[in-house]
């Protein structure tokens, strides 16, 4: 705990150096100013310069006093009543201020309080300093800055800037009356900007000592330092008693840090069987790279031999200066199935029943190229399917065809040209290679039902972008596809149930996989049709109807089916091609309407100069749009026609459109015809719908504030509806139908200055029931947050309180009772 905050009384003590302020030689009167001989600077220092032993430069002193009084025998001055000495940018206010020239010793009395532009207040009642020994004391003092107080009975500065405090405590707590936690040391010593020891250290919580610690050595510089973890102590009926966060923190530099904590946890067998010890290394340098990597064990009765692991990672990085080439992942990695659900504490980890991990290279190479390689693994922890891709391939390139290149002085080819229509000509090249395994536990026949594929897909396109009247868009396109696969069927003339893979790729036995390919040719021709129509009836301005018609070609040849090539399911592969001579038509209707948002006026000459026109604004809304999808194909022996697919959408609120998709079919499946034509039927149809509407504001709290206005407490209330229909047609006459429905609703509200309470929930309509509810009530206690949170049901059912310093998070006192499993 103190570890965490003690850093925090630096700037007291780097007050204490206007103690050492250089003597004069002489004294004037009330006001008087004089100069300090200039010194010789034989060479000029850039660092940092401790300002009250600098002897550089000309300095002025000035000073003010009701009486001031010089002894010329003793050599002493005195300034009495409202003395105040200023030097440089501090300023010394006292009752009295004495100087003793003899023996260099200043000293003030009757409430100091010294000031100083970049350093806190700090004020005592006495003040003493030794110019020649340059130490300095001060009595009772006390100093604030951000809601922090260091007070101390003693203040000691040495020759060589460390501080001793005697009897001194810190806190957070501004109030000044009765602090309501504090840190008592009997001893303190600081060496400014570098580190603080004190022994012993009690922490107070109203004047009532709680903890104990004999010693503590924590760092003052700023930024990440080494040093011990702040432990946290508690227990609850789930957990029983448990010590956490022991542990050390190591940062060698600004680039990366490693932690090494336990948690140790009682369980509530007493067996100690969920104590934790992880260690995490993190790492980050600006625009080059960033990640960590953590690895939890979970100590089965602290036998590291029996414990299980919990491995997570994340990593960015920039290959490149100019970024086009990454090399990203992140992923976890468990010791077995039922890990995290067995031995985690938190919700989050009990219900993240995936453990994923994927690595990705991505490469972009000139304007038109790139490469993606990918290392990927999916393990499911509730059935233990796993699924990896090792390696996983891409490489693609795509553009101009023909490229020709004008020099600066010469004019660009004309439209009708040669070259103009040599550059209409486009191509693309996709290339996957992939390597998949993949696992299903049979627990039935306790067999090993572990699946290998390895394979290729390339696809080669060549197209070209014309018009024809400039009106109608033209694009013929080629494809060709070839496929190769590491794997074939052992009896592929037997069926799907009884034929079975092999690796065929088998060098050392002149097996190198399957070989199949497809090719395809298409033309498709597109265009709009606008329609508009301007009526001008009120603020009514106009409607456009587009309507986007296009039909294509599709020709593929009959290609014969490679028996033994068994395809690799994730690549799309298809050994053979039907014969498909088949049109496509689609069309596309958009409506549009246009409406006067603001109307425009002409500027007021009566305003002057302030006058301002205000221009006609314009808005639009689209109704209704339509998407229809059709195609027949001449080759086919039967059921020539495709299904009839069609979307519509309805633009019921301004930034939503909701959507019904529909699917009909010509042939009538469940009819003594089924190959006959018919008129279309409904074989599909369903929407969704998801919205969220959230409102904030503030009211009066009903307490007077600053300049007579009343205190205004803030609110915020949600509300989520989503609710998704499908309808599949199984029968004649039946539909089975799909239905997923749910509300959610969260709020938030202020009741008082100081409280706050939070609450969510979520009703499930196909189950009737409220499946989760969270409320949670914040408290502030000046110095101290309260928090407490209830969750009724739900996987992390059970509650949780928690009183700690809101400065300092890392002193609190935690309960609760959650139900993990």
């Amino acid at each position: 705990m103190i570890l965490s905050g003690t850093h925090r009384i630096l700037w007291a003590f780097l007050a204490l150096w206007i103690m050492s302020i250089a003597a004069p030689t002489a004294f004037g009167q009330e006001m008087t100013r004089f100069e300090l001989e200039e010194r010789v600077q034989e060479e000029e220092d850039t660092t940092e310069v401790d300002w009250m032993n600098d002897t550089t430069g000309v300095d002025t002193i000035e000073y003010r006093a009701v009486d001031l009084v010089y002894d010329v025998d003793k050599s002493t001055f005195n300034l009495n009543n409202s003395a105040q000495l200023k030097y440089r940018t501090a300023t010394l206010d006292a009752d009295t201020i004495m100087f003793d020239q003899e023996n260099s010793i200043l000293a003030a009395s009757g409430d100091p309080v010294l000031r100083e532009t970049k350093n806190p207040s700090l004020s005592g009642m006495r003040l003493k300093y030794n110019m020649k020994s340059r130490i300095g004391e001060i009595y009772y003092a006390t100093t604030y800055q951000d809601n922090q107080q260091l007070n101390g009975m003693e203040v000691r500065r040495l020759p060589d800037q460390r501080i001793q405090i005697a009897r001194g405590d810190f806190s957070t707590c501004n109030d000044s009356t009765h602090q309501h936690f504090y840190f008592y040391g009997r001893r303190m010593v600081v060496k400014p900007k570098e580190t603080i020891t004190a022994r012993p250290v009690v922490l107070n919580i109203a004047d009532v000592p709680v903890a104990v610690l004999p010693m503590i050595v924590a760092p003052l510089k700023s930024g990440r330092k080494s040093g011990l973890l702040t432990p946290k102590f508690g227990g609850d009926q789930k957990q029983g008693y448990y010590m956490s966060n022991i542990g050390f923190y190591y940062a060698p530099n600004d680039y990366w840090d490693a932690t090494v904590k336990g948690d140790i946890i009682e369980g509530d067998e007493a067996r100690f069987e969920r104590s934790t010890l992880t260690g995490e290394v993190r790492y980050k340098k600006r625009y080059v790279l960033d990640g960590n990597l953590s690895y939890t064990a979970y100590l089965e009765e602290f036998d590291l031999g029996n414990s299980g692991y919990d491995i997570r990672f994340t990593h960015n990085q920039n290959l490149t200066p100019d970024g086009k080439q990454t090399l990203s992942g992140s992923g976890s990695f468990v010791s077995s199935q039922s890990i995290r659900k067995d031995k985690a504490l938190d919700a989050e980890t009990i219900l993240n029943q995936q453990a994923n991990a994927q690595l990705t290279y991505s490469g972009k190479f000139g304007t038109n190229k790139s490469l993606t390689i990918k290392a990927r693994q999916s393990h499911n922890l509730v059935t233990d399917m796993m699924e990896r891709e090792i390696p996983d391939i891409q490489y693609r390139m795509s553009g101009q065809l023909f490229t020709f290149e004008v020099d600066e002085d010469e004019e660009a080819y004309e439209d009708g040209s040669f070259i103009s229509y040599m550059e209409k000509f486009n191509y693309s090249f996709n290339n996957r290679f992939n390597y998949y395994t993949k696992r299903a536990r049979d627990t039935v026949n306790a067999v090993d039902t572990t699946a290998e594929y390895v394979g290729y897909t390339g696809t080669y396109s060549l197209d070209y972008s014309g018009s024809l009247f400039d009106v109608i868009n033209i694009t013929p396109r080629a494809s060709f596809t070839g496929y190769w696969t590491g794997t074939g069927w052992i009896n592929p003339e037997d069926s799907l149930k009884y034929r079975k893979r092999y690796m065929s790729l088998d060098p050392e036995h002149d097996e190198y996989g399957q070989v199949a390919y497809n090719h395809n040719y298409s033309i498709t021709a597109d265009t709009k049709l606008y329609g508009i129509w301007v009526p001008e009836i009120g603020r009514f301005t106009g409607a456009r109807h587009v309507l986007s018609p296009s039909v294509s070609y599709t020709y593929a040849p009959e290609i014969d089916t490679v028996k033994k090539f068994a395809p690799h399911p994730l690549l799309g592969q298809t050994p053979y091609q039907i014969e498909q001579k088949t049109v496509g038509f689609g069309l596309n209707n958009d409506f549009d309407i246009k409406y006067l948002k603001v109307v425009g006026h002409a500027a007021d000459t009566t305003k002057g100069d302030t006058a301002k026109a205000v221009e006609d604004q314009y808005g639009t809304r689209r109704l209704l749009t339509t998407r229809h999808n059709v195609s027949y194909n001449f080759a086919a022996d039967s059921l020539q026609f495709s299904d009839i697919t069609s979307s519509f959408g309805f633009q019921i609120l301004p930034d939503y459109l909701f959507t019904i998709n529909t699917r009909h079919s010509v042939y009538h499946k469940f009819t003594d015809e089924p190959n006959k034509v018919q008129v279309p039927e409904l074989t599909y149809w369903g929407y969704d719908f998801s919205k969220r509407f959230s409102w904030s504001g503030d009211f009066n709290g009903g307490l007077p504030s600053q300049m007579g206005k009343y205190e205004m407490l803030k609110w915020t209330f949600g509300f989520d509806y989503s609710y998704s229909f499908s309808s599949t047609r199984v029968a004649r006459d039946l539909f089975q139908d799909r239905v997923t429905h749910s509300t959610g609703i969260s709020a938030s509200l202020q009741p008082t200055r100081n409280w706050e309470m939070t609450y969510s929930t979520r009703y499930n309509y196909n189950e009737g029931r409220f499946v989760t509810h969270s409320f949670t009530f914040n408290r502030t206690l000046h110095c101290w947050q309260l928090d407490f949170s209830w969750t009724p049901t739900g996987p992390a059912a059970g509650w949780s309180f928690s009183i700690y310093v809101r400065d300092l998070p890392d002193i609190k006192l935690n309960a609760g009772s959650t139900e993990t499993n």
